[in-house]
């Protein structure tokens, strides 16, 4: 049974501090080698999100990786949707922005897909549906890795930790697209009023406009759904089992790092600022619960098993339902499919540090 190791915000102050906490946990669980090429896989937030992992905590691993011998490097990959991470350009300069600098970590940050998210490798995973996955490049070629993951809620996974970090952060846009594809929206023509919002923010030429009604070029579309939020009139709707469905290949898909990187990758859950909506919105809405703490281990699924109950935990002490109240959607369905591929196990032993 997978140990996962657990420091509650709880015990946080002038002795005990978060990085304290980080150093002691990071000892627990670290898989790197002397000499290794170490990937610090983080995500840097969208421009103008404030909530993302703090680069202090980043750079406190950057320093503990060089300790041990390795070589690090910081990195995120580019997205699918519009906004300031859809190229590398775009990518390196929000995370700057953001405070993740080579000054201010020690180490510096690499787009792991290349400039336009076209570099990767493939990767045969034999899952139920997906048979191979491609991973980012730089990810896929480092000695090791250190996933560091913001825990919060997620509009279609229903929440997201180190098994989404790795079965989508860790992926190139064809990897990303192969998640999302079974999302693939249809346009509700009567509540459509032909404002072309949805077609000005999709970065894919995938909307039309004709006849002031939008149309969805399933062949171009990529099931990304954030042009949901850009209708004010709930005229982009998602199949029915699309929460479904993305959550199985992003469980599976998940296996694709994992089996690249074999036993070398440690994960460190950062429980805080637990906002509803991941960090690639371009806002931070409030938290739904209070914090809880940092967790770490050598298996993804056991550690995000262990934060969502936690998270669980303190919102029934507060009255406030529990995460899959948050977006309507069970995360657990995704851990349930990274366990049944091989990439962790959904028992774990806790130890509280």
């Amino acid at each position: 049974m997978n140990e996962v190791f657990f420091k509650s915000v709880e015990d946080i102050g002038p002795e005990n501090t978060q990085i304290d906490q980080v150093i002691d946990l990071f000892q627990k669980v670290c898989p790197v080698s002397k000499g290794d090429i170490v990937a610090i896989k983080i995500h840097p937030g969208e421009l103008g999100n404030t909530t993302y992992i703090r680069p202090v905590i980043v750079k406190i691993v950057v320093d503990l990786v060089r300790e041990a011998g390795g070589l690090p490097f910081v990195t995120d990959t580019t997205v699918l949707y519009s906004g300031k991470r859809f190229n590398a350009a775009d990518m390196l300069y929000t995370a700057a922005a953001n405070g993740f600098t080579h000054a201010g970590m020690g180490a510096p940050m690499i787009c792991a897909d290349g400039m336009i998210g076209d570099d990767s490798v493939t990767v045969k995973i034999d899952g139920h549906v997906l048979d191979h996955i491609t991973v980012a490049s730089a990810i896929a070629k480092a000695d090791a890795m250190i996933m560091i993951s913001h825990c919060k809620g997620h509009p279609a996974s229903g929440f997201g930790g180190a098994v989404k970090n790795l079965g989508m952060g860790c992926l190139d846009k064809k990897g990303k697209t192969s998640v999302h594809e079974v999302a693939k929206p249809d346009i509700d023509v009567d509540r459509c009023v032909g404002c072309k919002n949805c077609m000005k923010h999709c970065p894919w030429n995938a909307i039309t406009v004709n006849n002031g009604k939008a149309n969805v070029k399933k062949r171009l579309c990529k099931g990304e759904l954030s042009c949901i939020g850009s209708c004010n009139y709930q005229a982009i709707i998602p199949p029915k089992d699309a929460s479904l469905r993305m959550q199985e290949r992003l469980g599976e898909a998940a296996m694709g790092p994992v089996k690249l990187l074999s036993e070398k990758i440690a994960y460190i859950n950062w429980i805080f600022d637990l906002t509803p909506g991941c960090d690639c919105f371009n806002f931070s809405g409030p938290t739904f619960v209070e914090d809880v703490g940092i967790m770490a281990s050598n298996d993804p699924v056991a550690i995000d098993m262990a934060s969502i109950e936690l998270i669980n935990e303190k919102m029934y002490a507060h009255k406030r339902g529990n995460i899959n109240d948050v977006w309507g959607i069970d995360p657990v369905i995704h851990l349930q499919h990274a366990q049944n591929i091989g990439a962790g196990s959904m028992s774990y032993k806790f130890i509280r540090m």
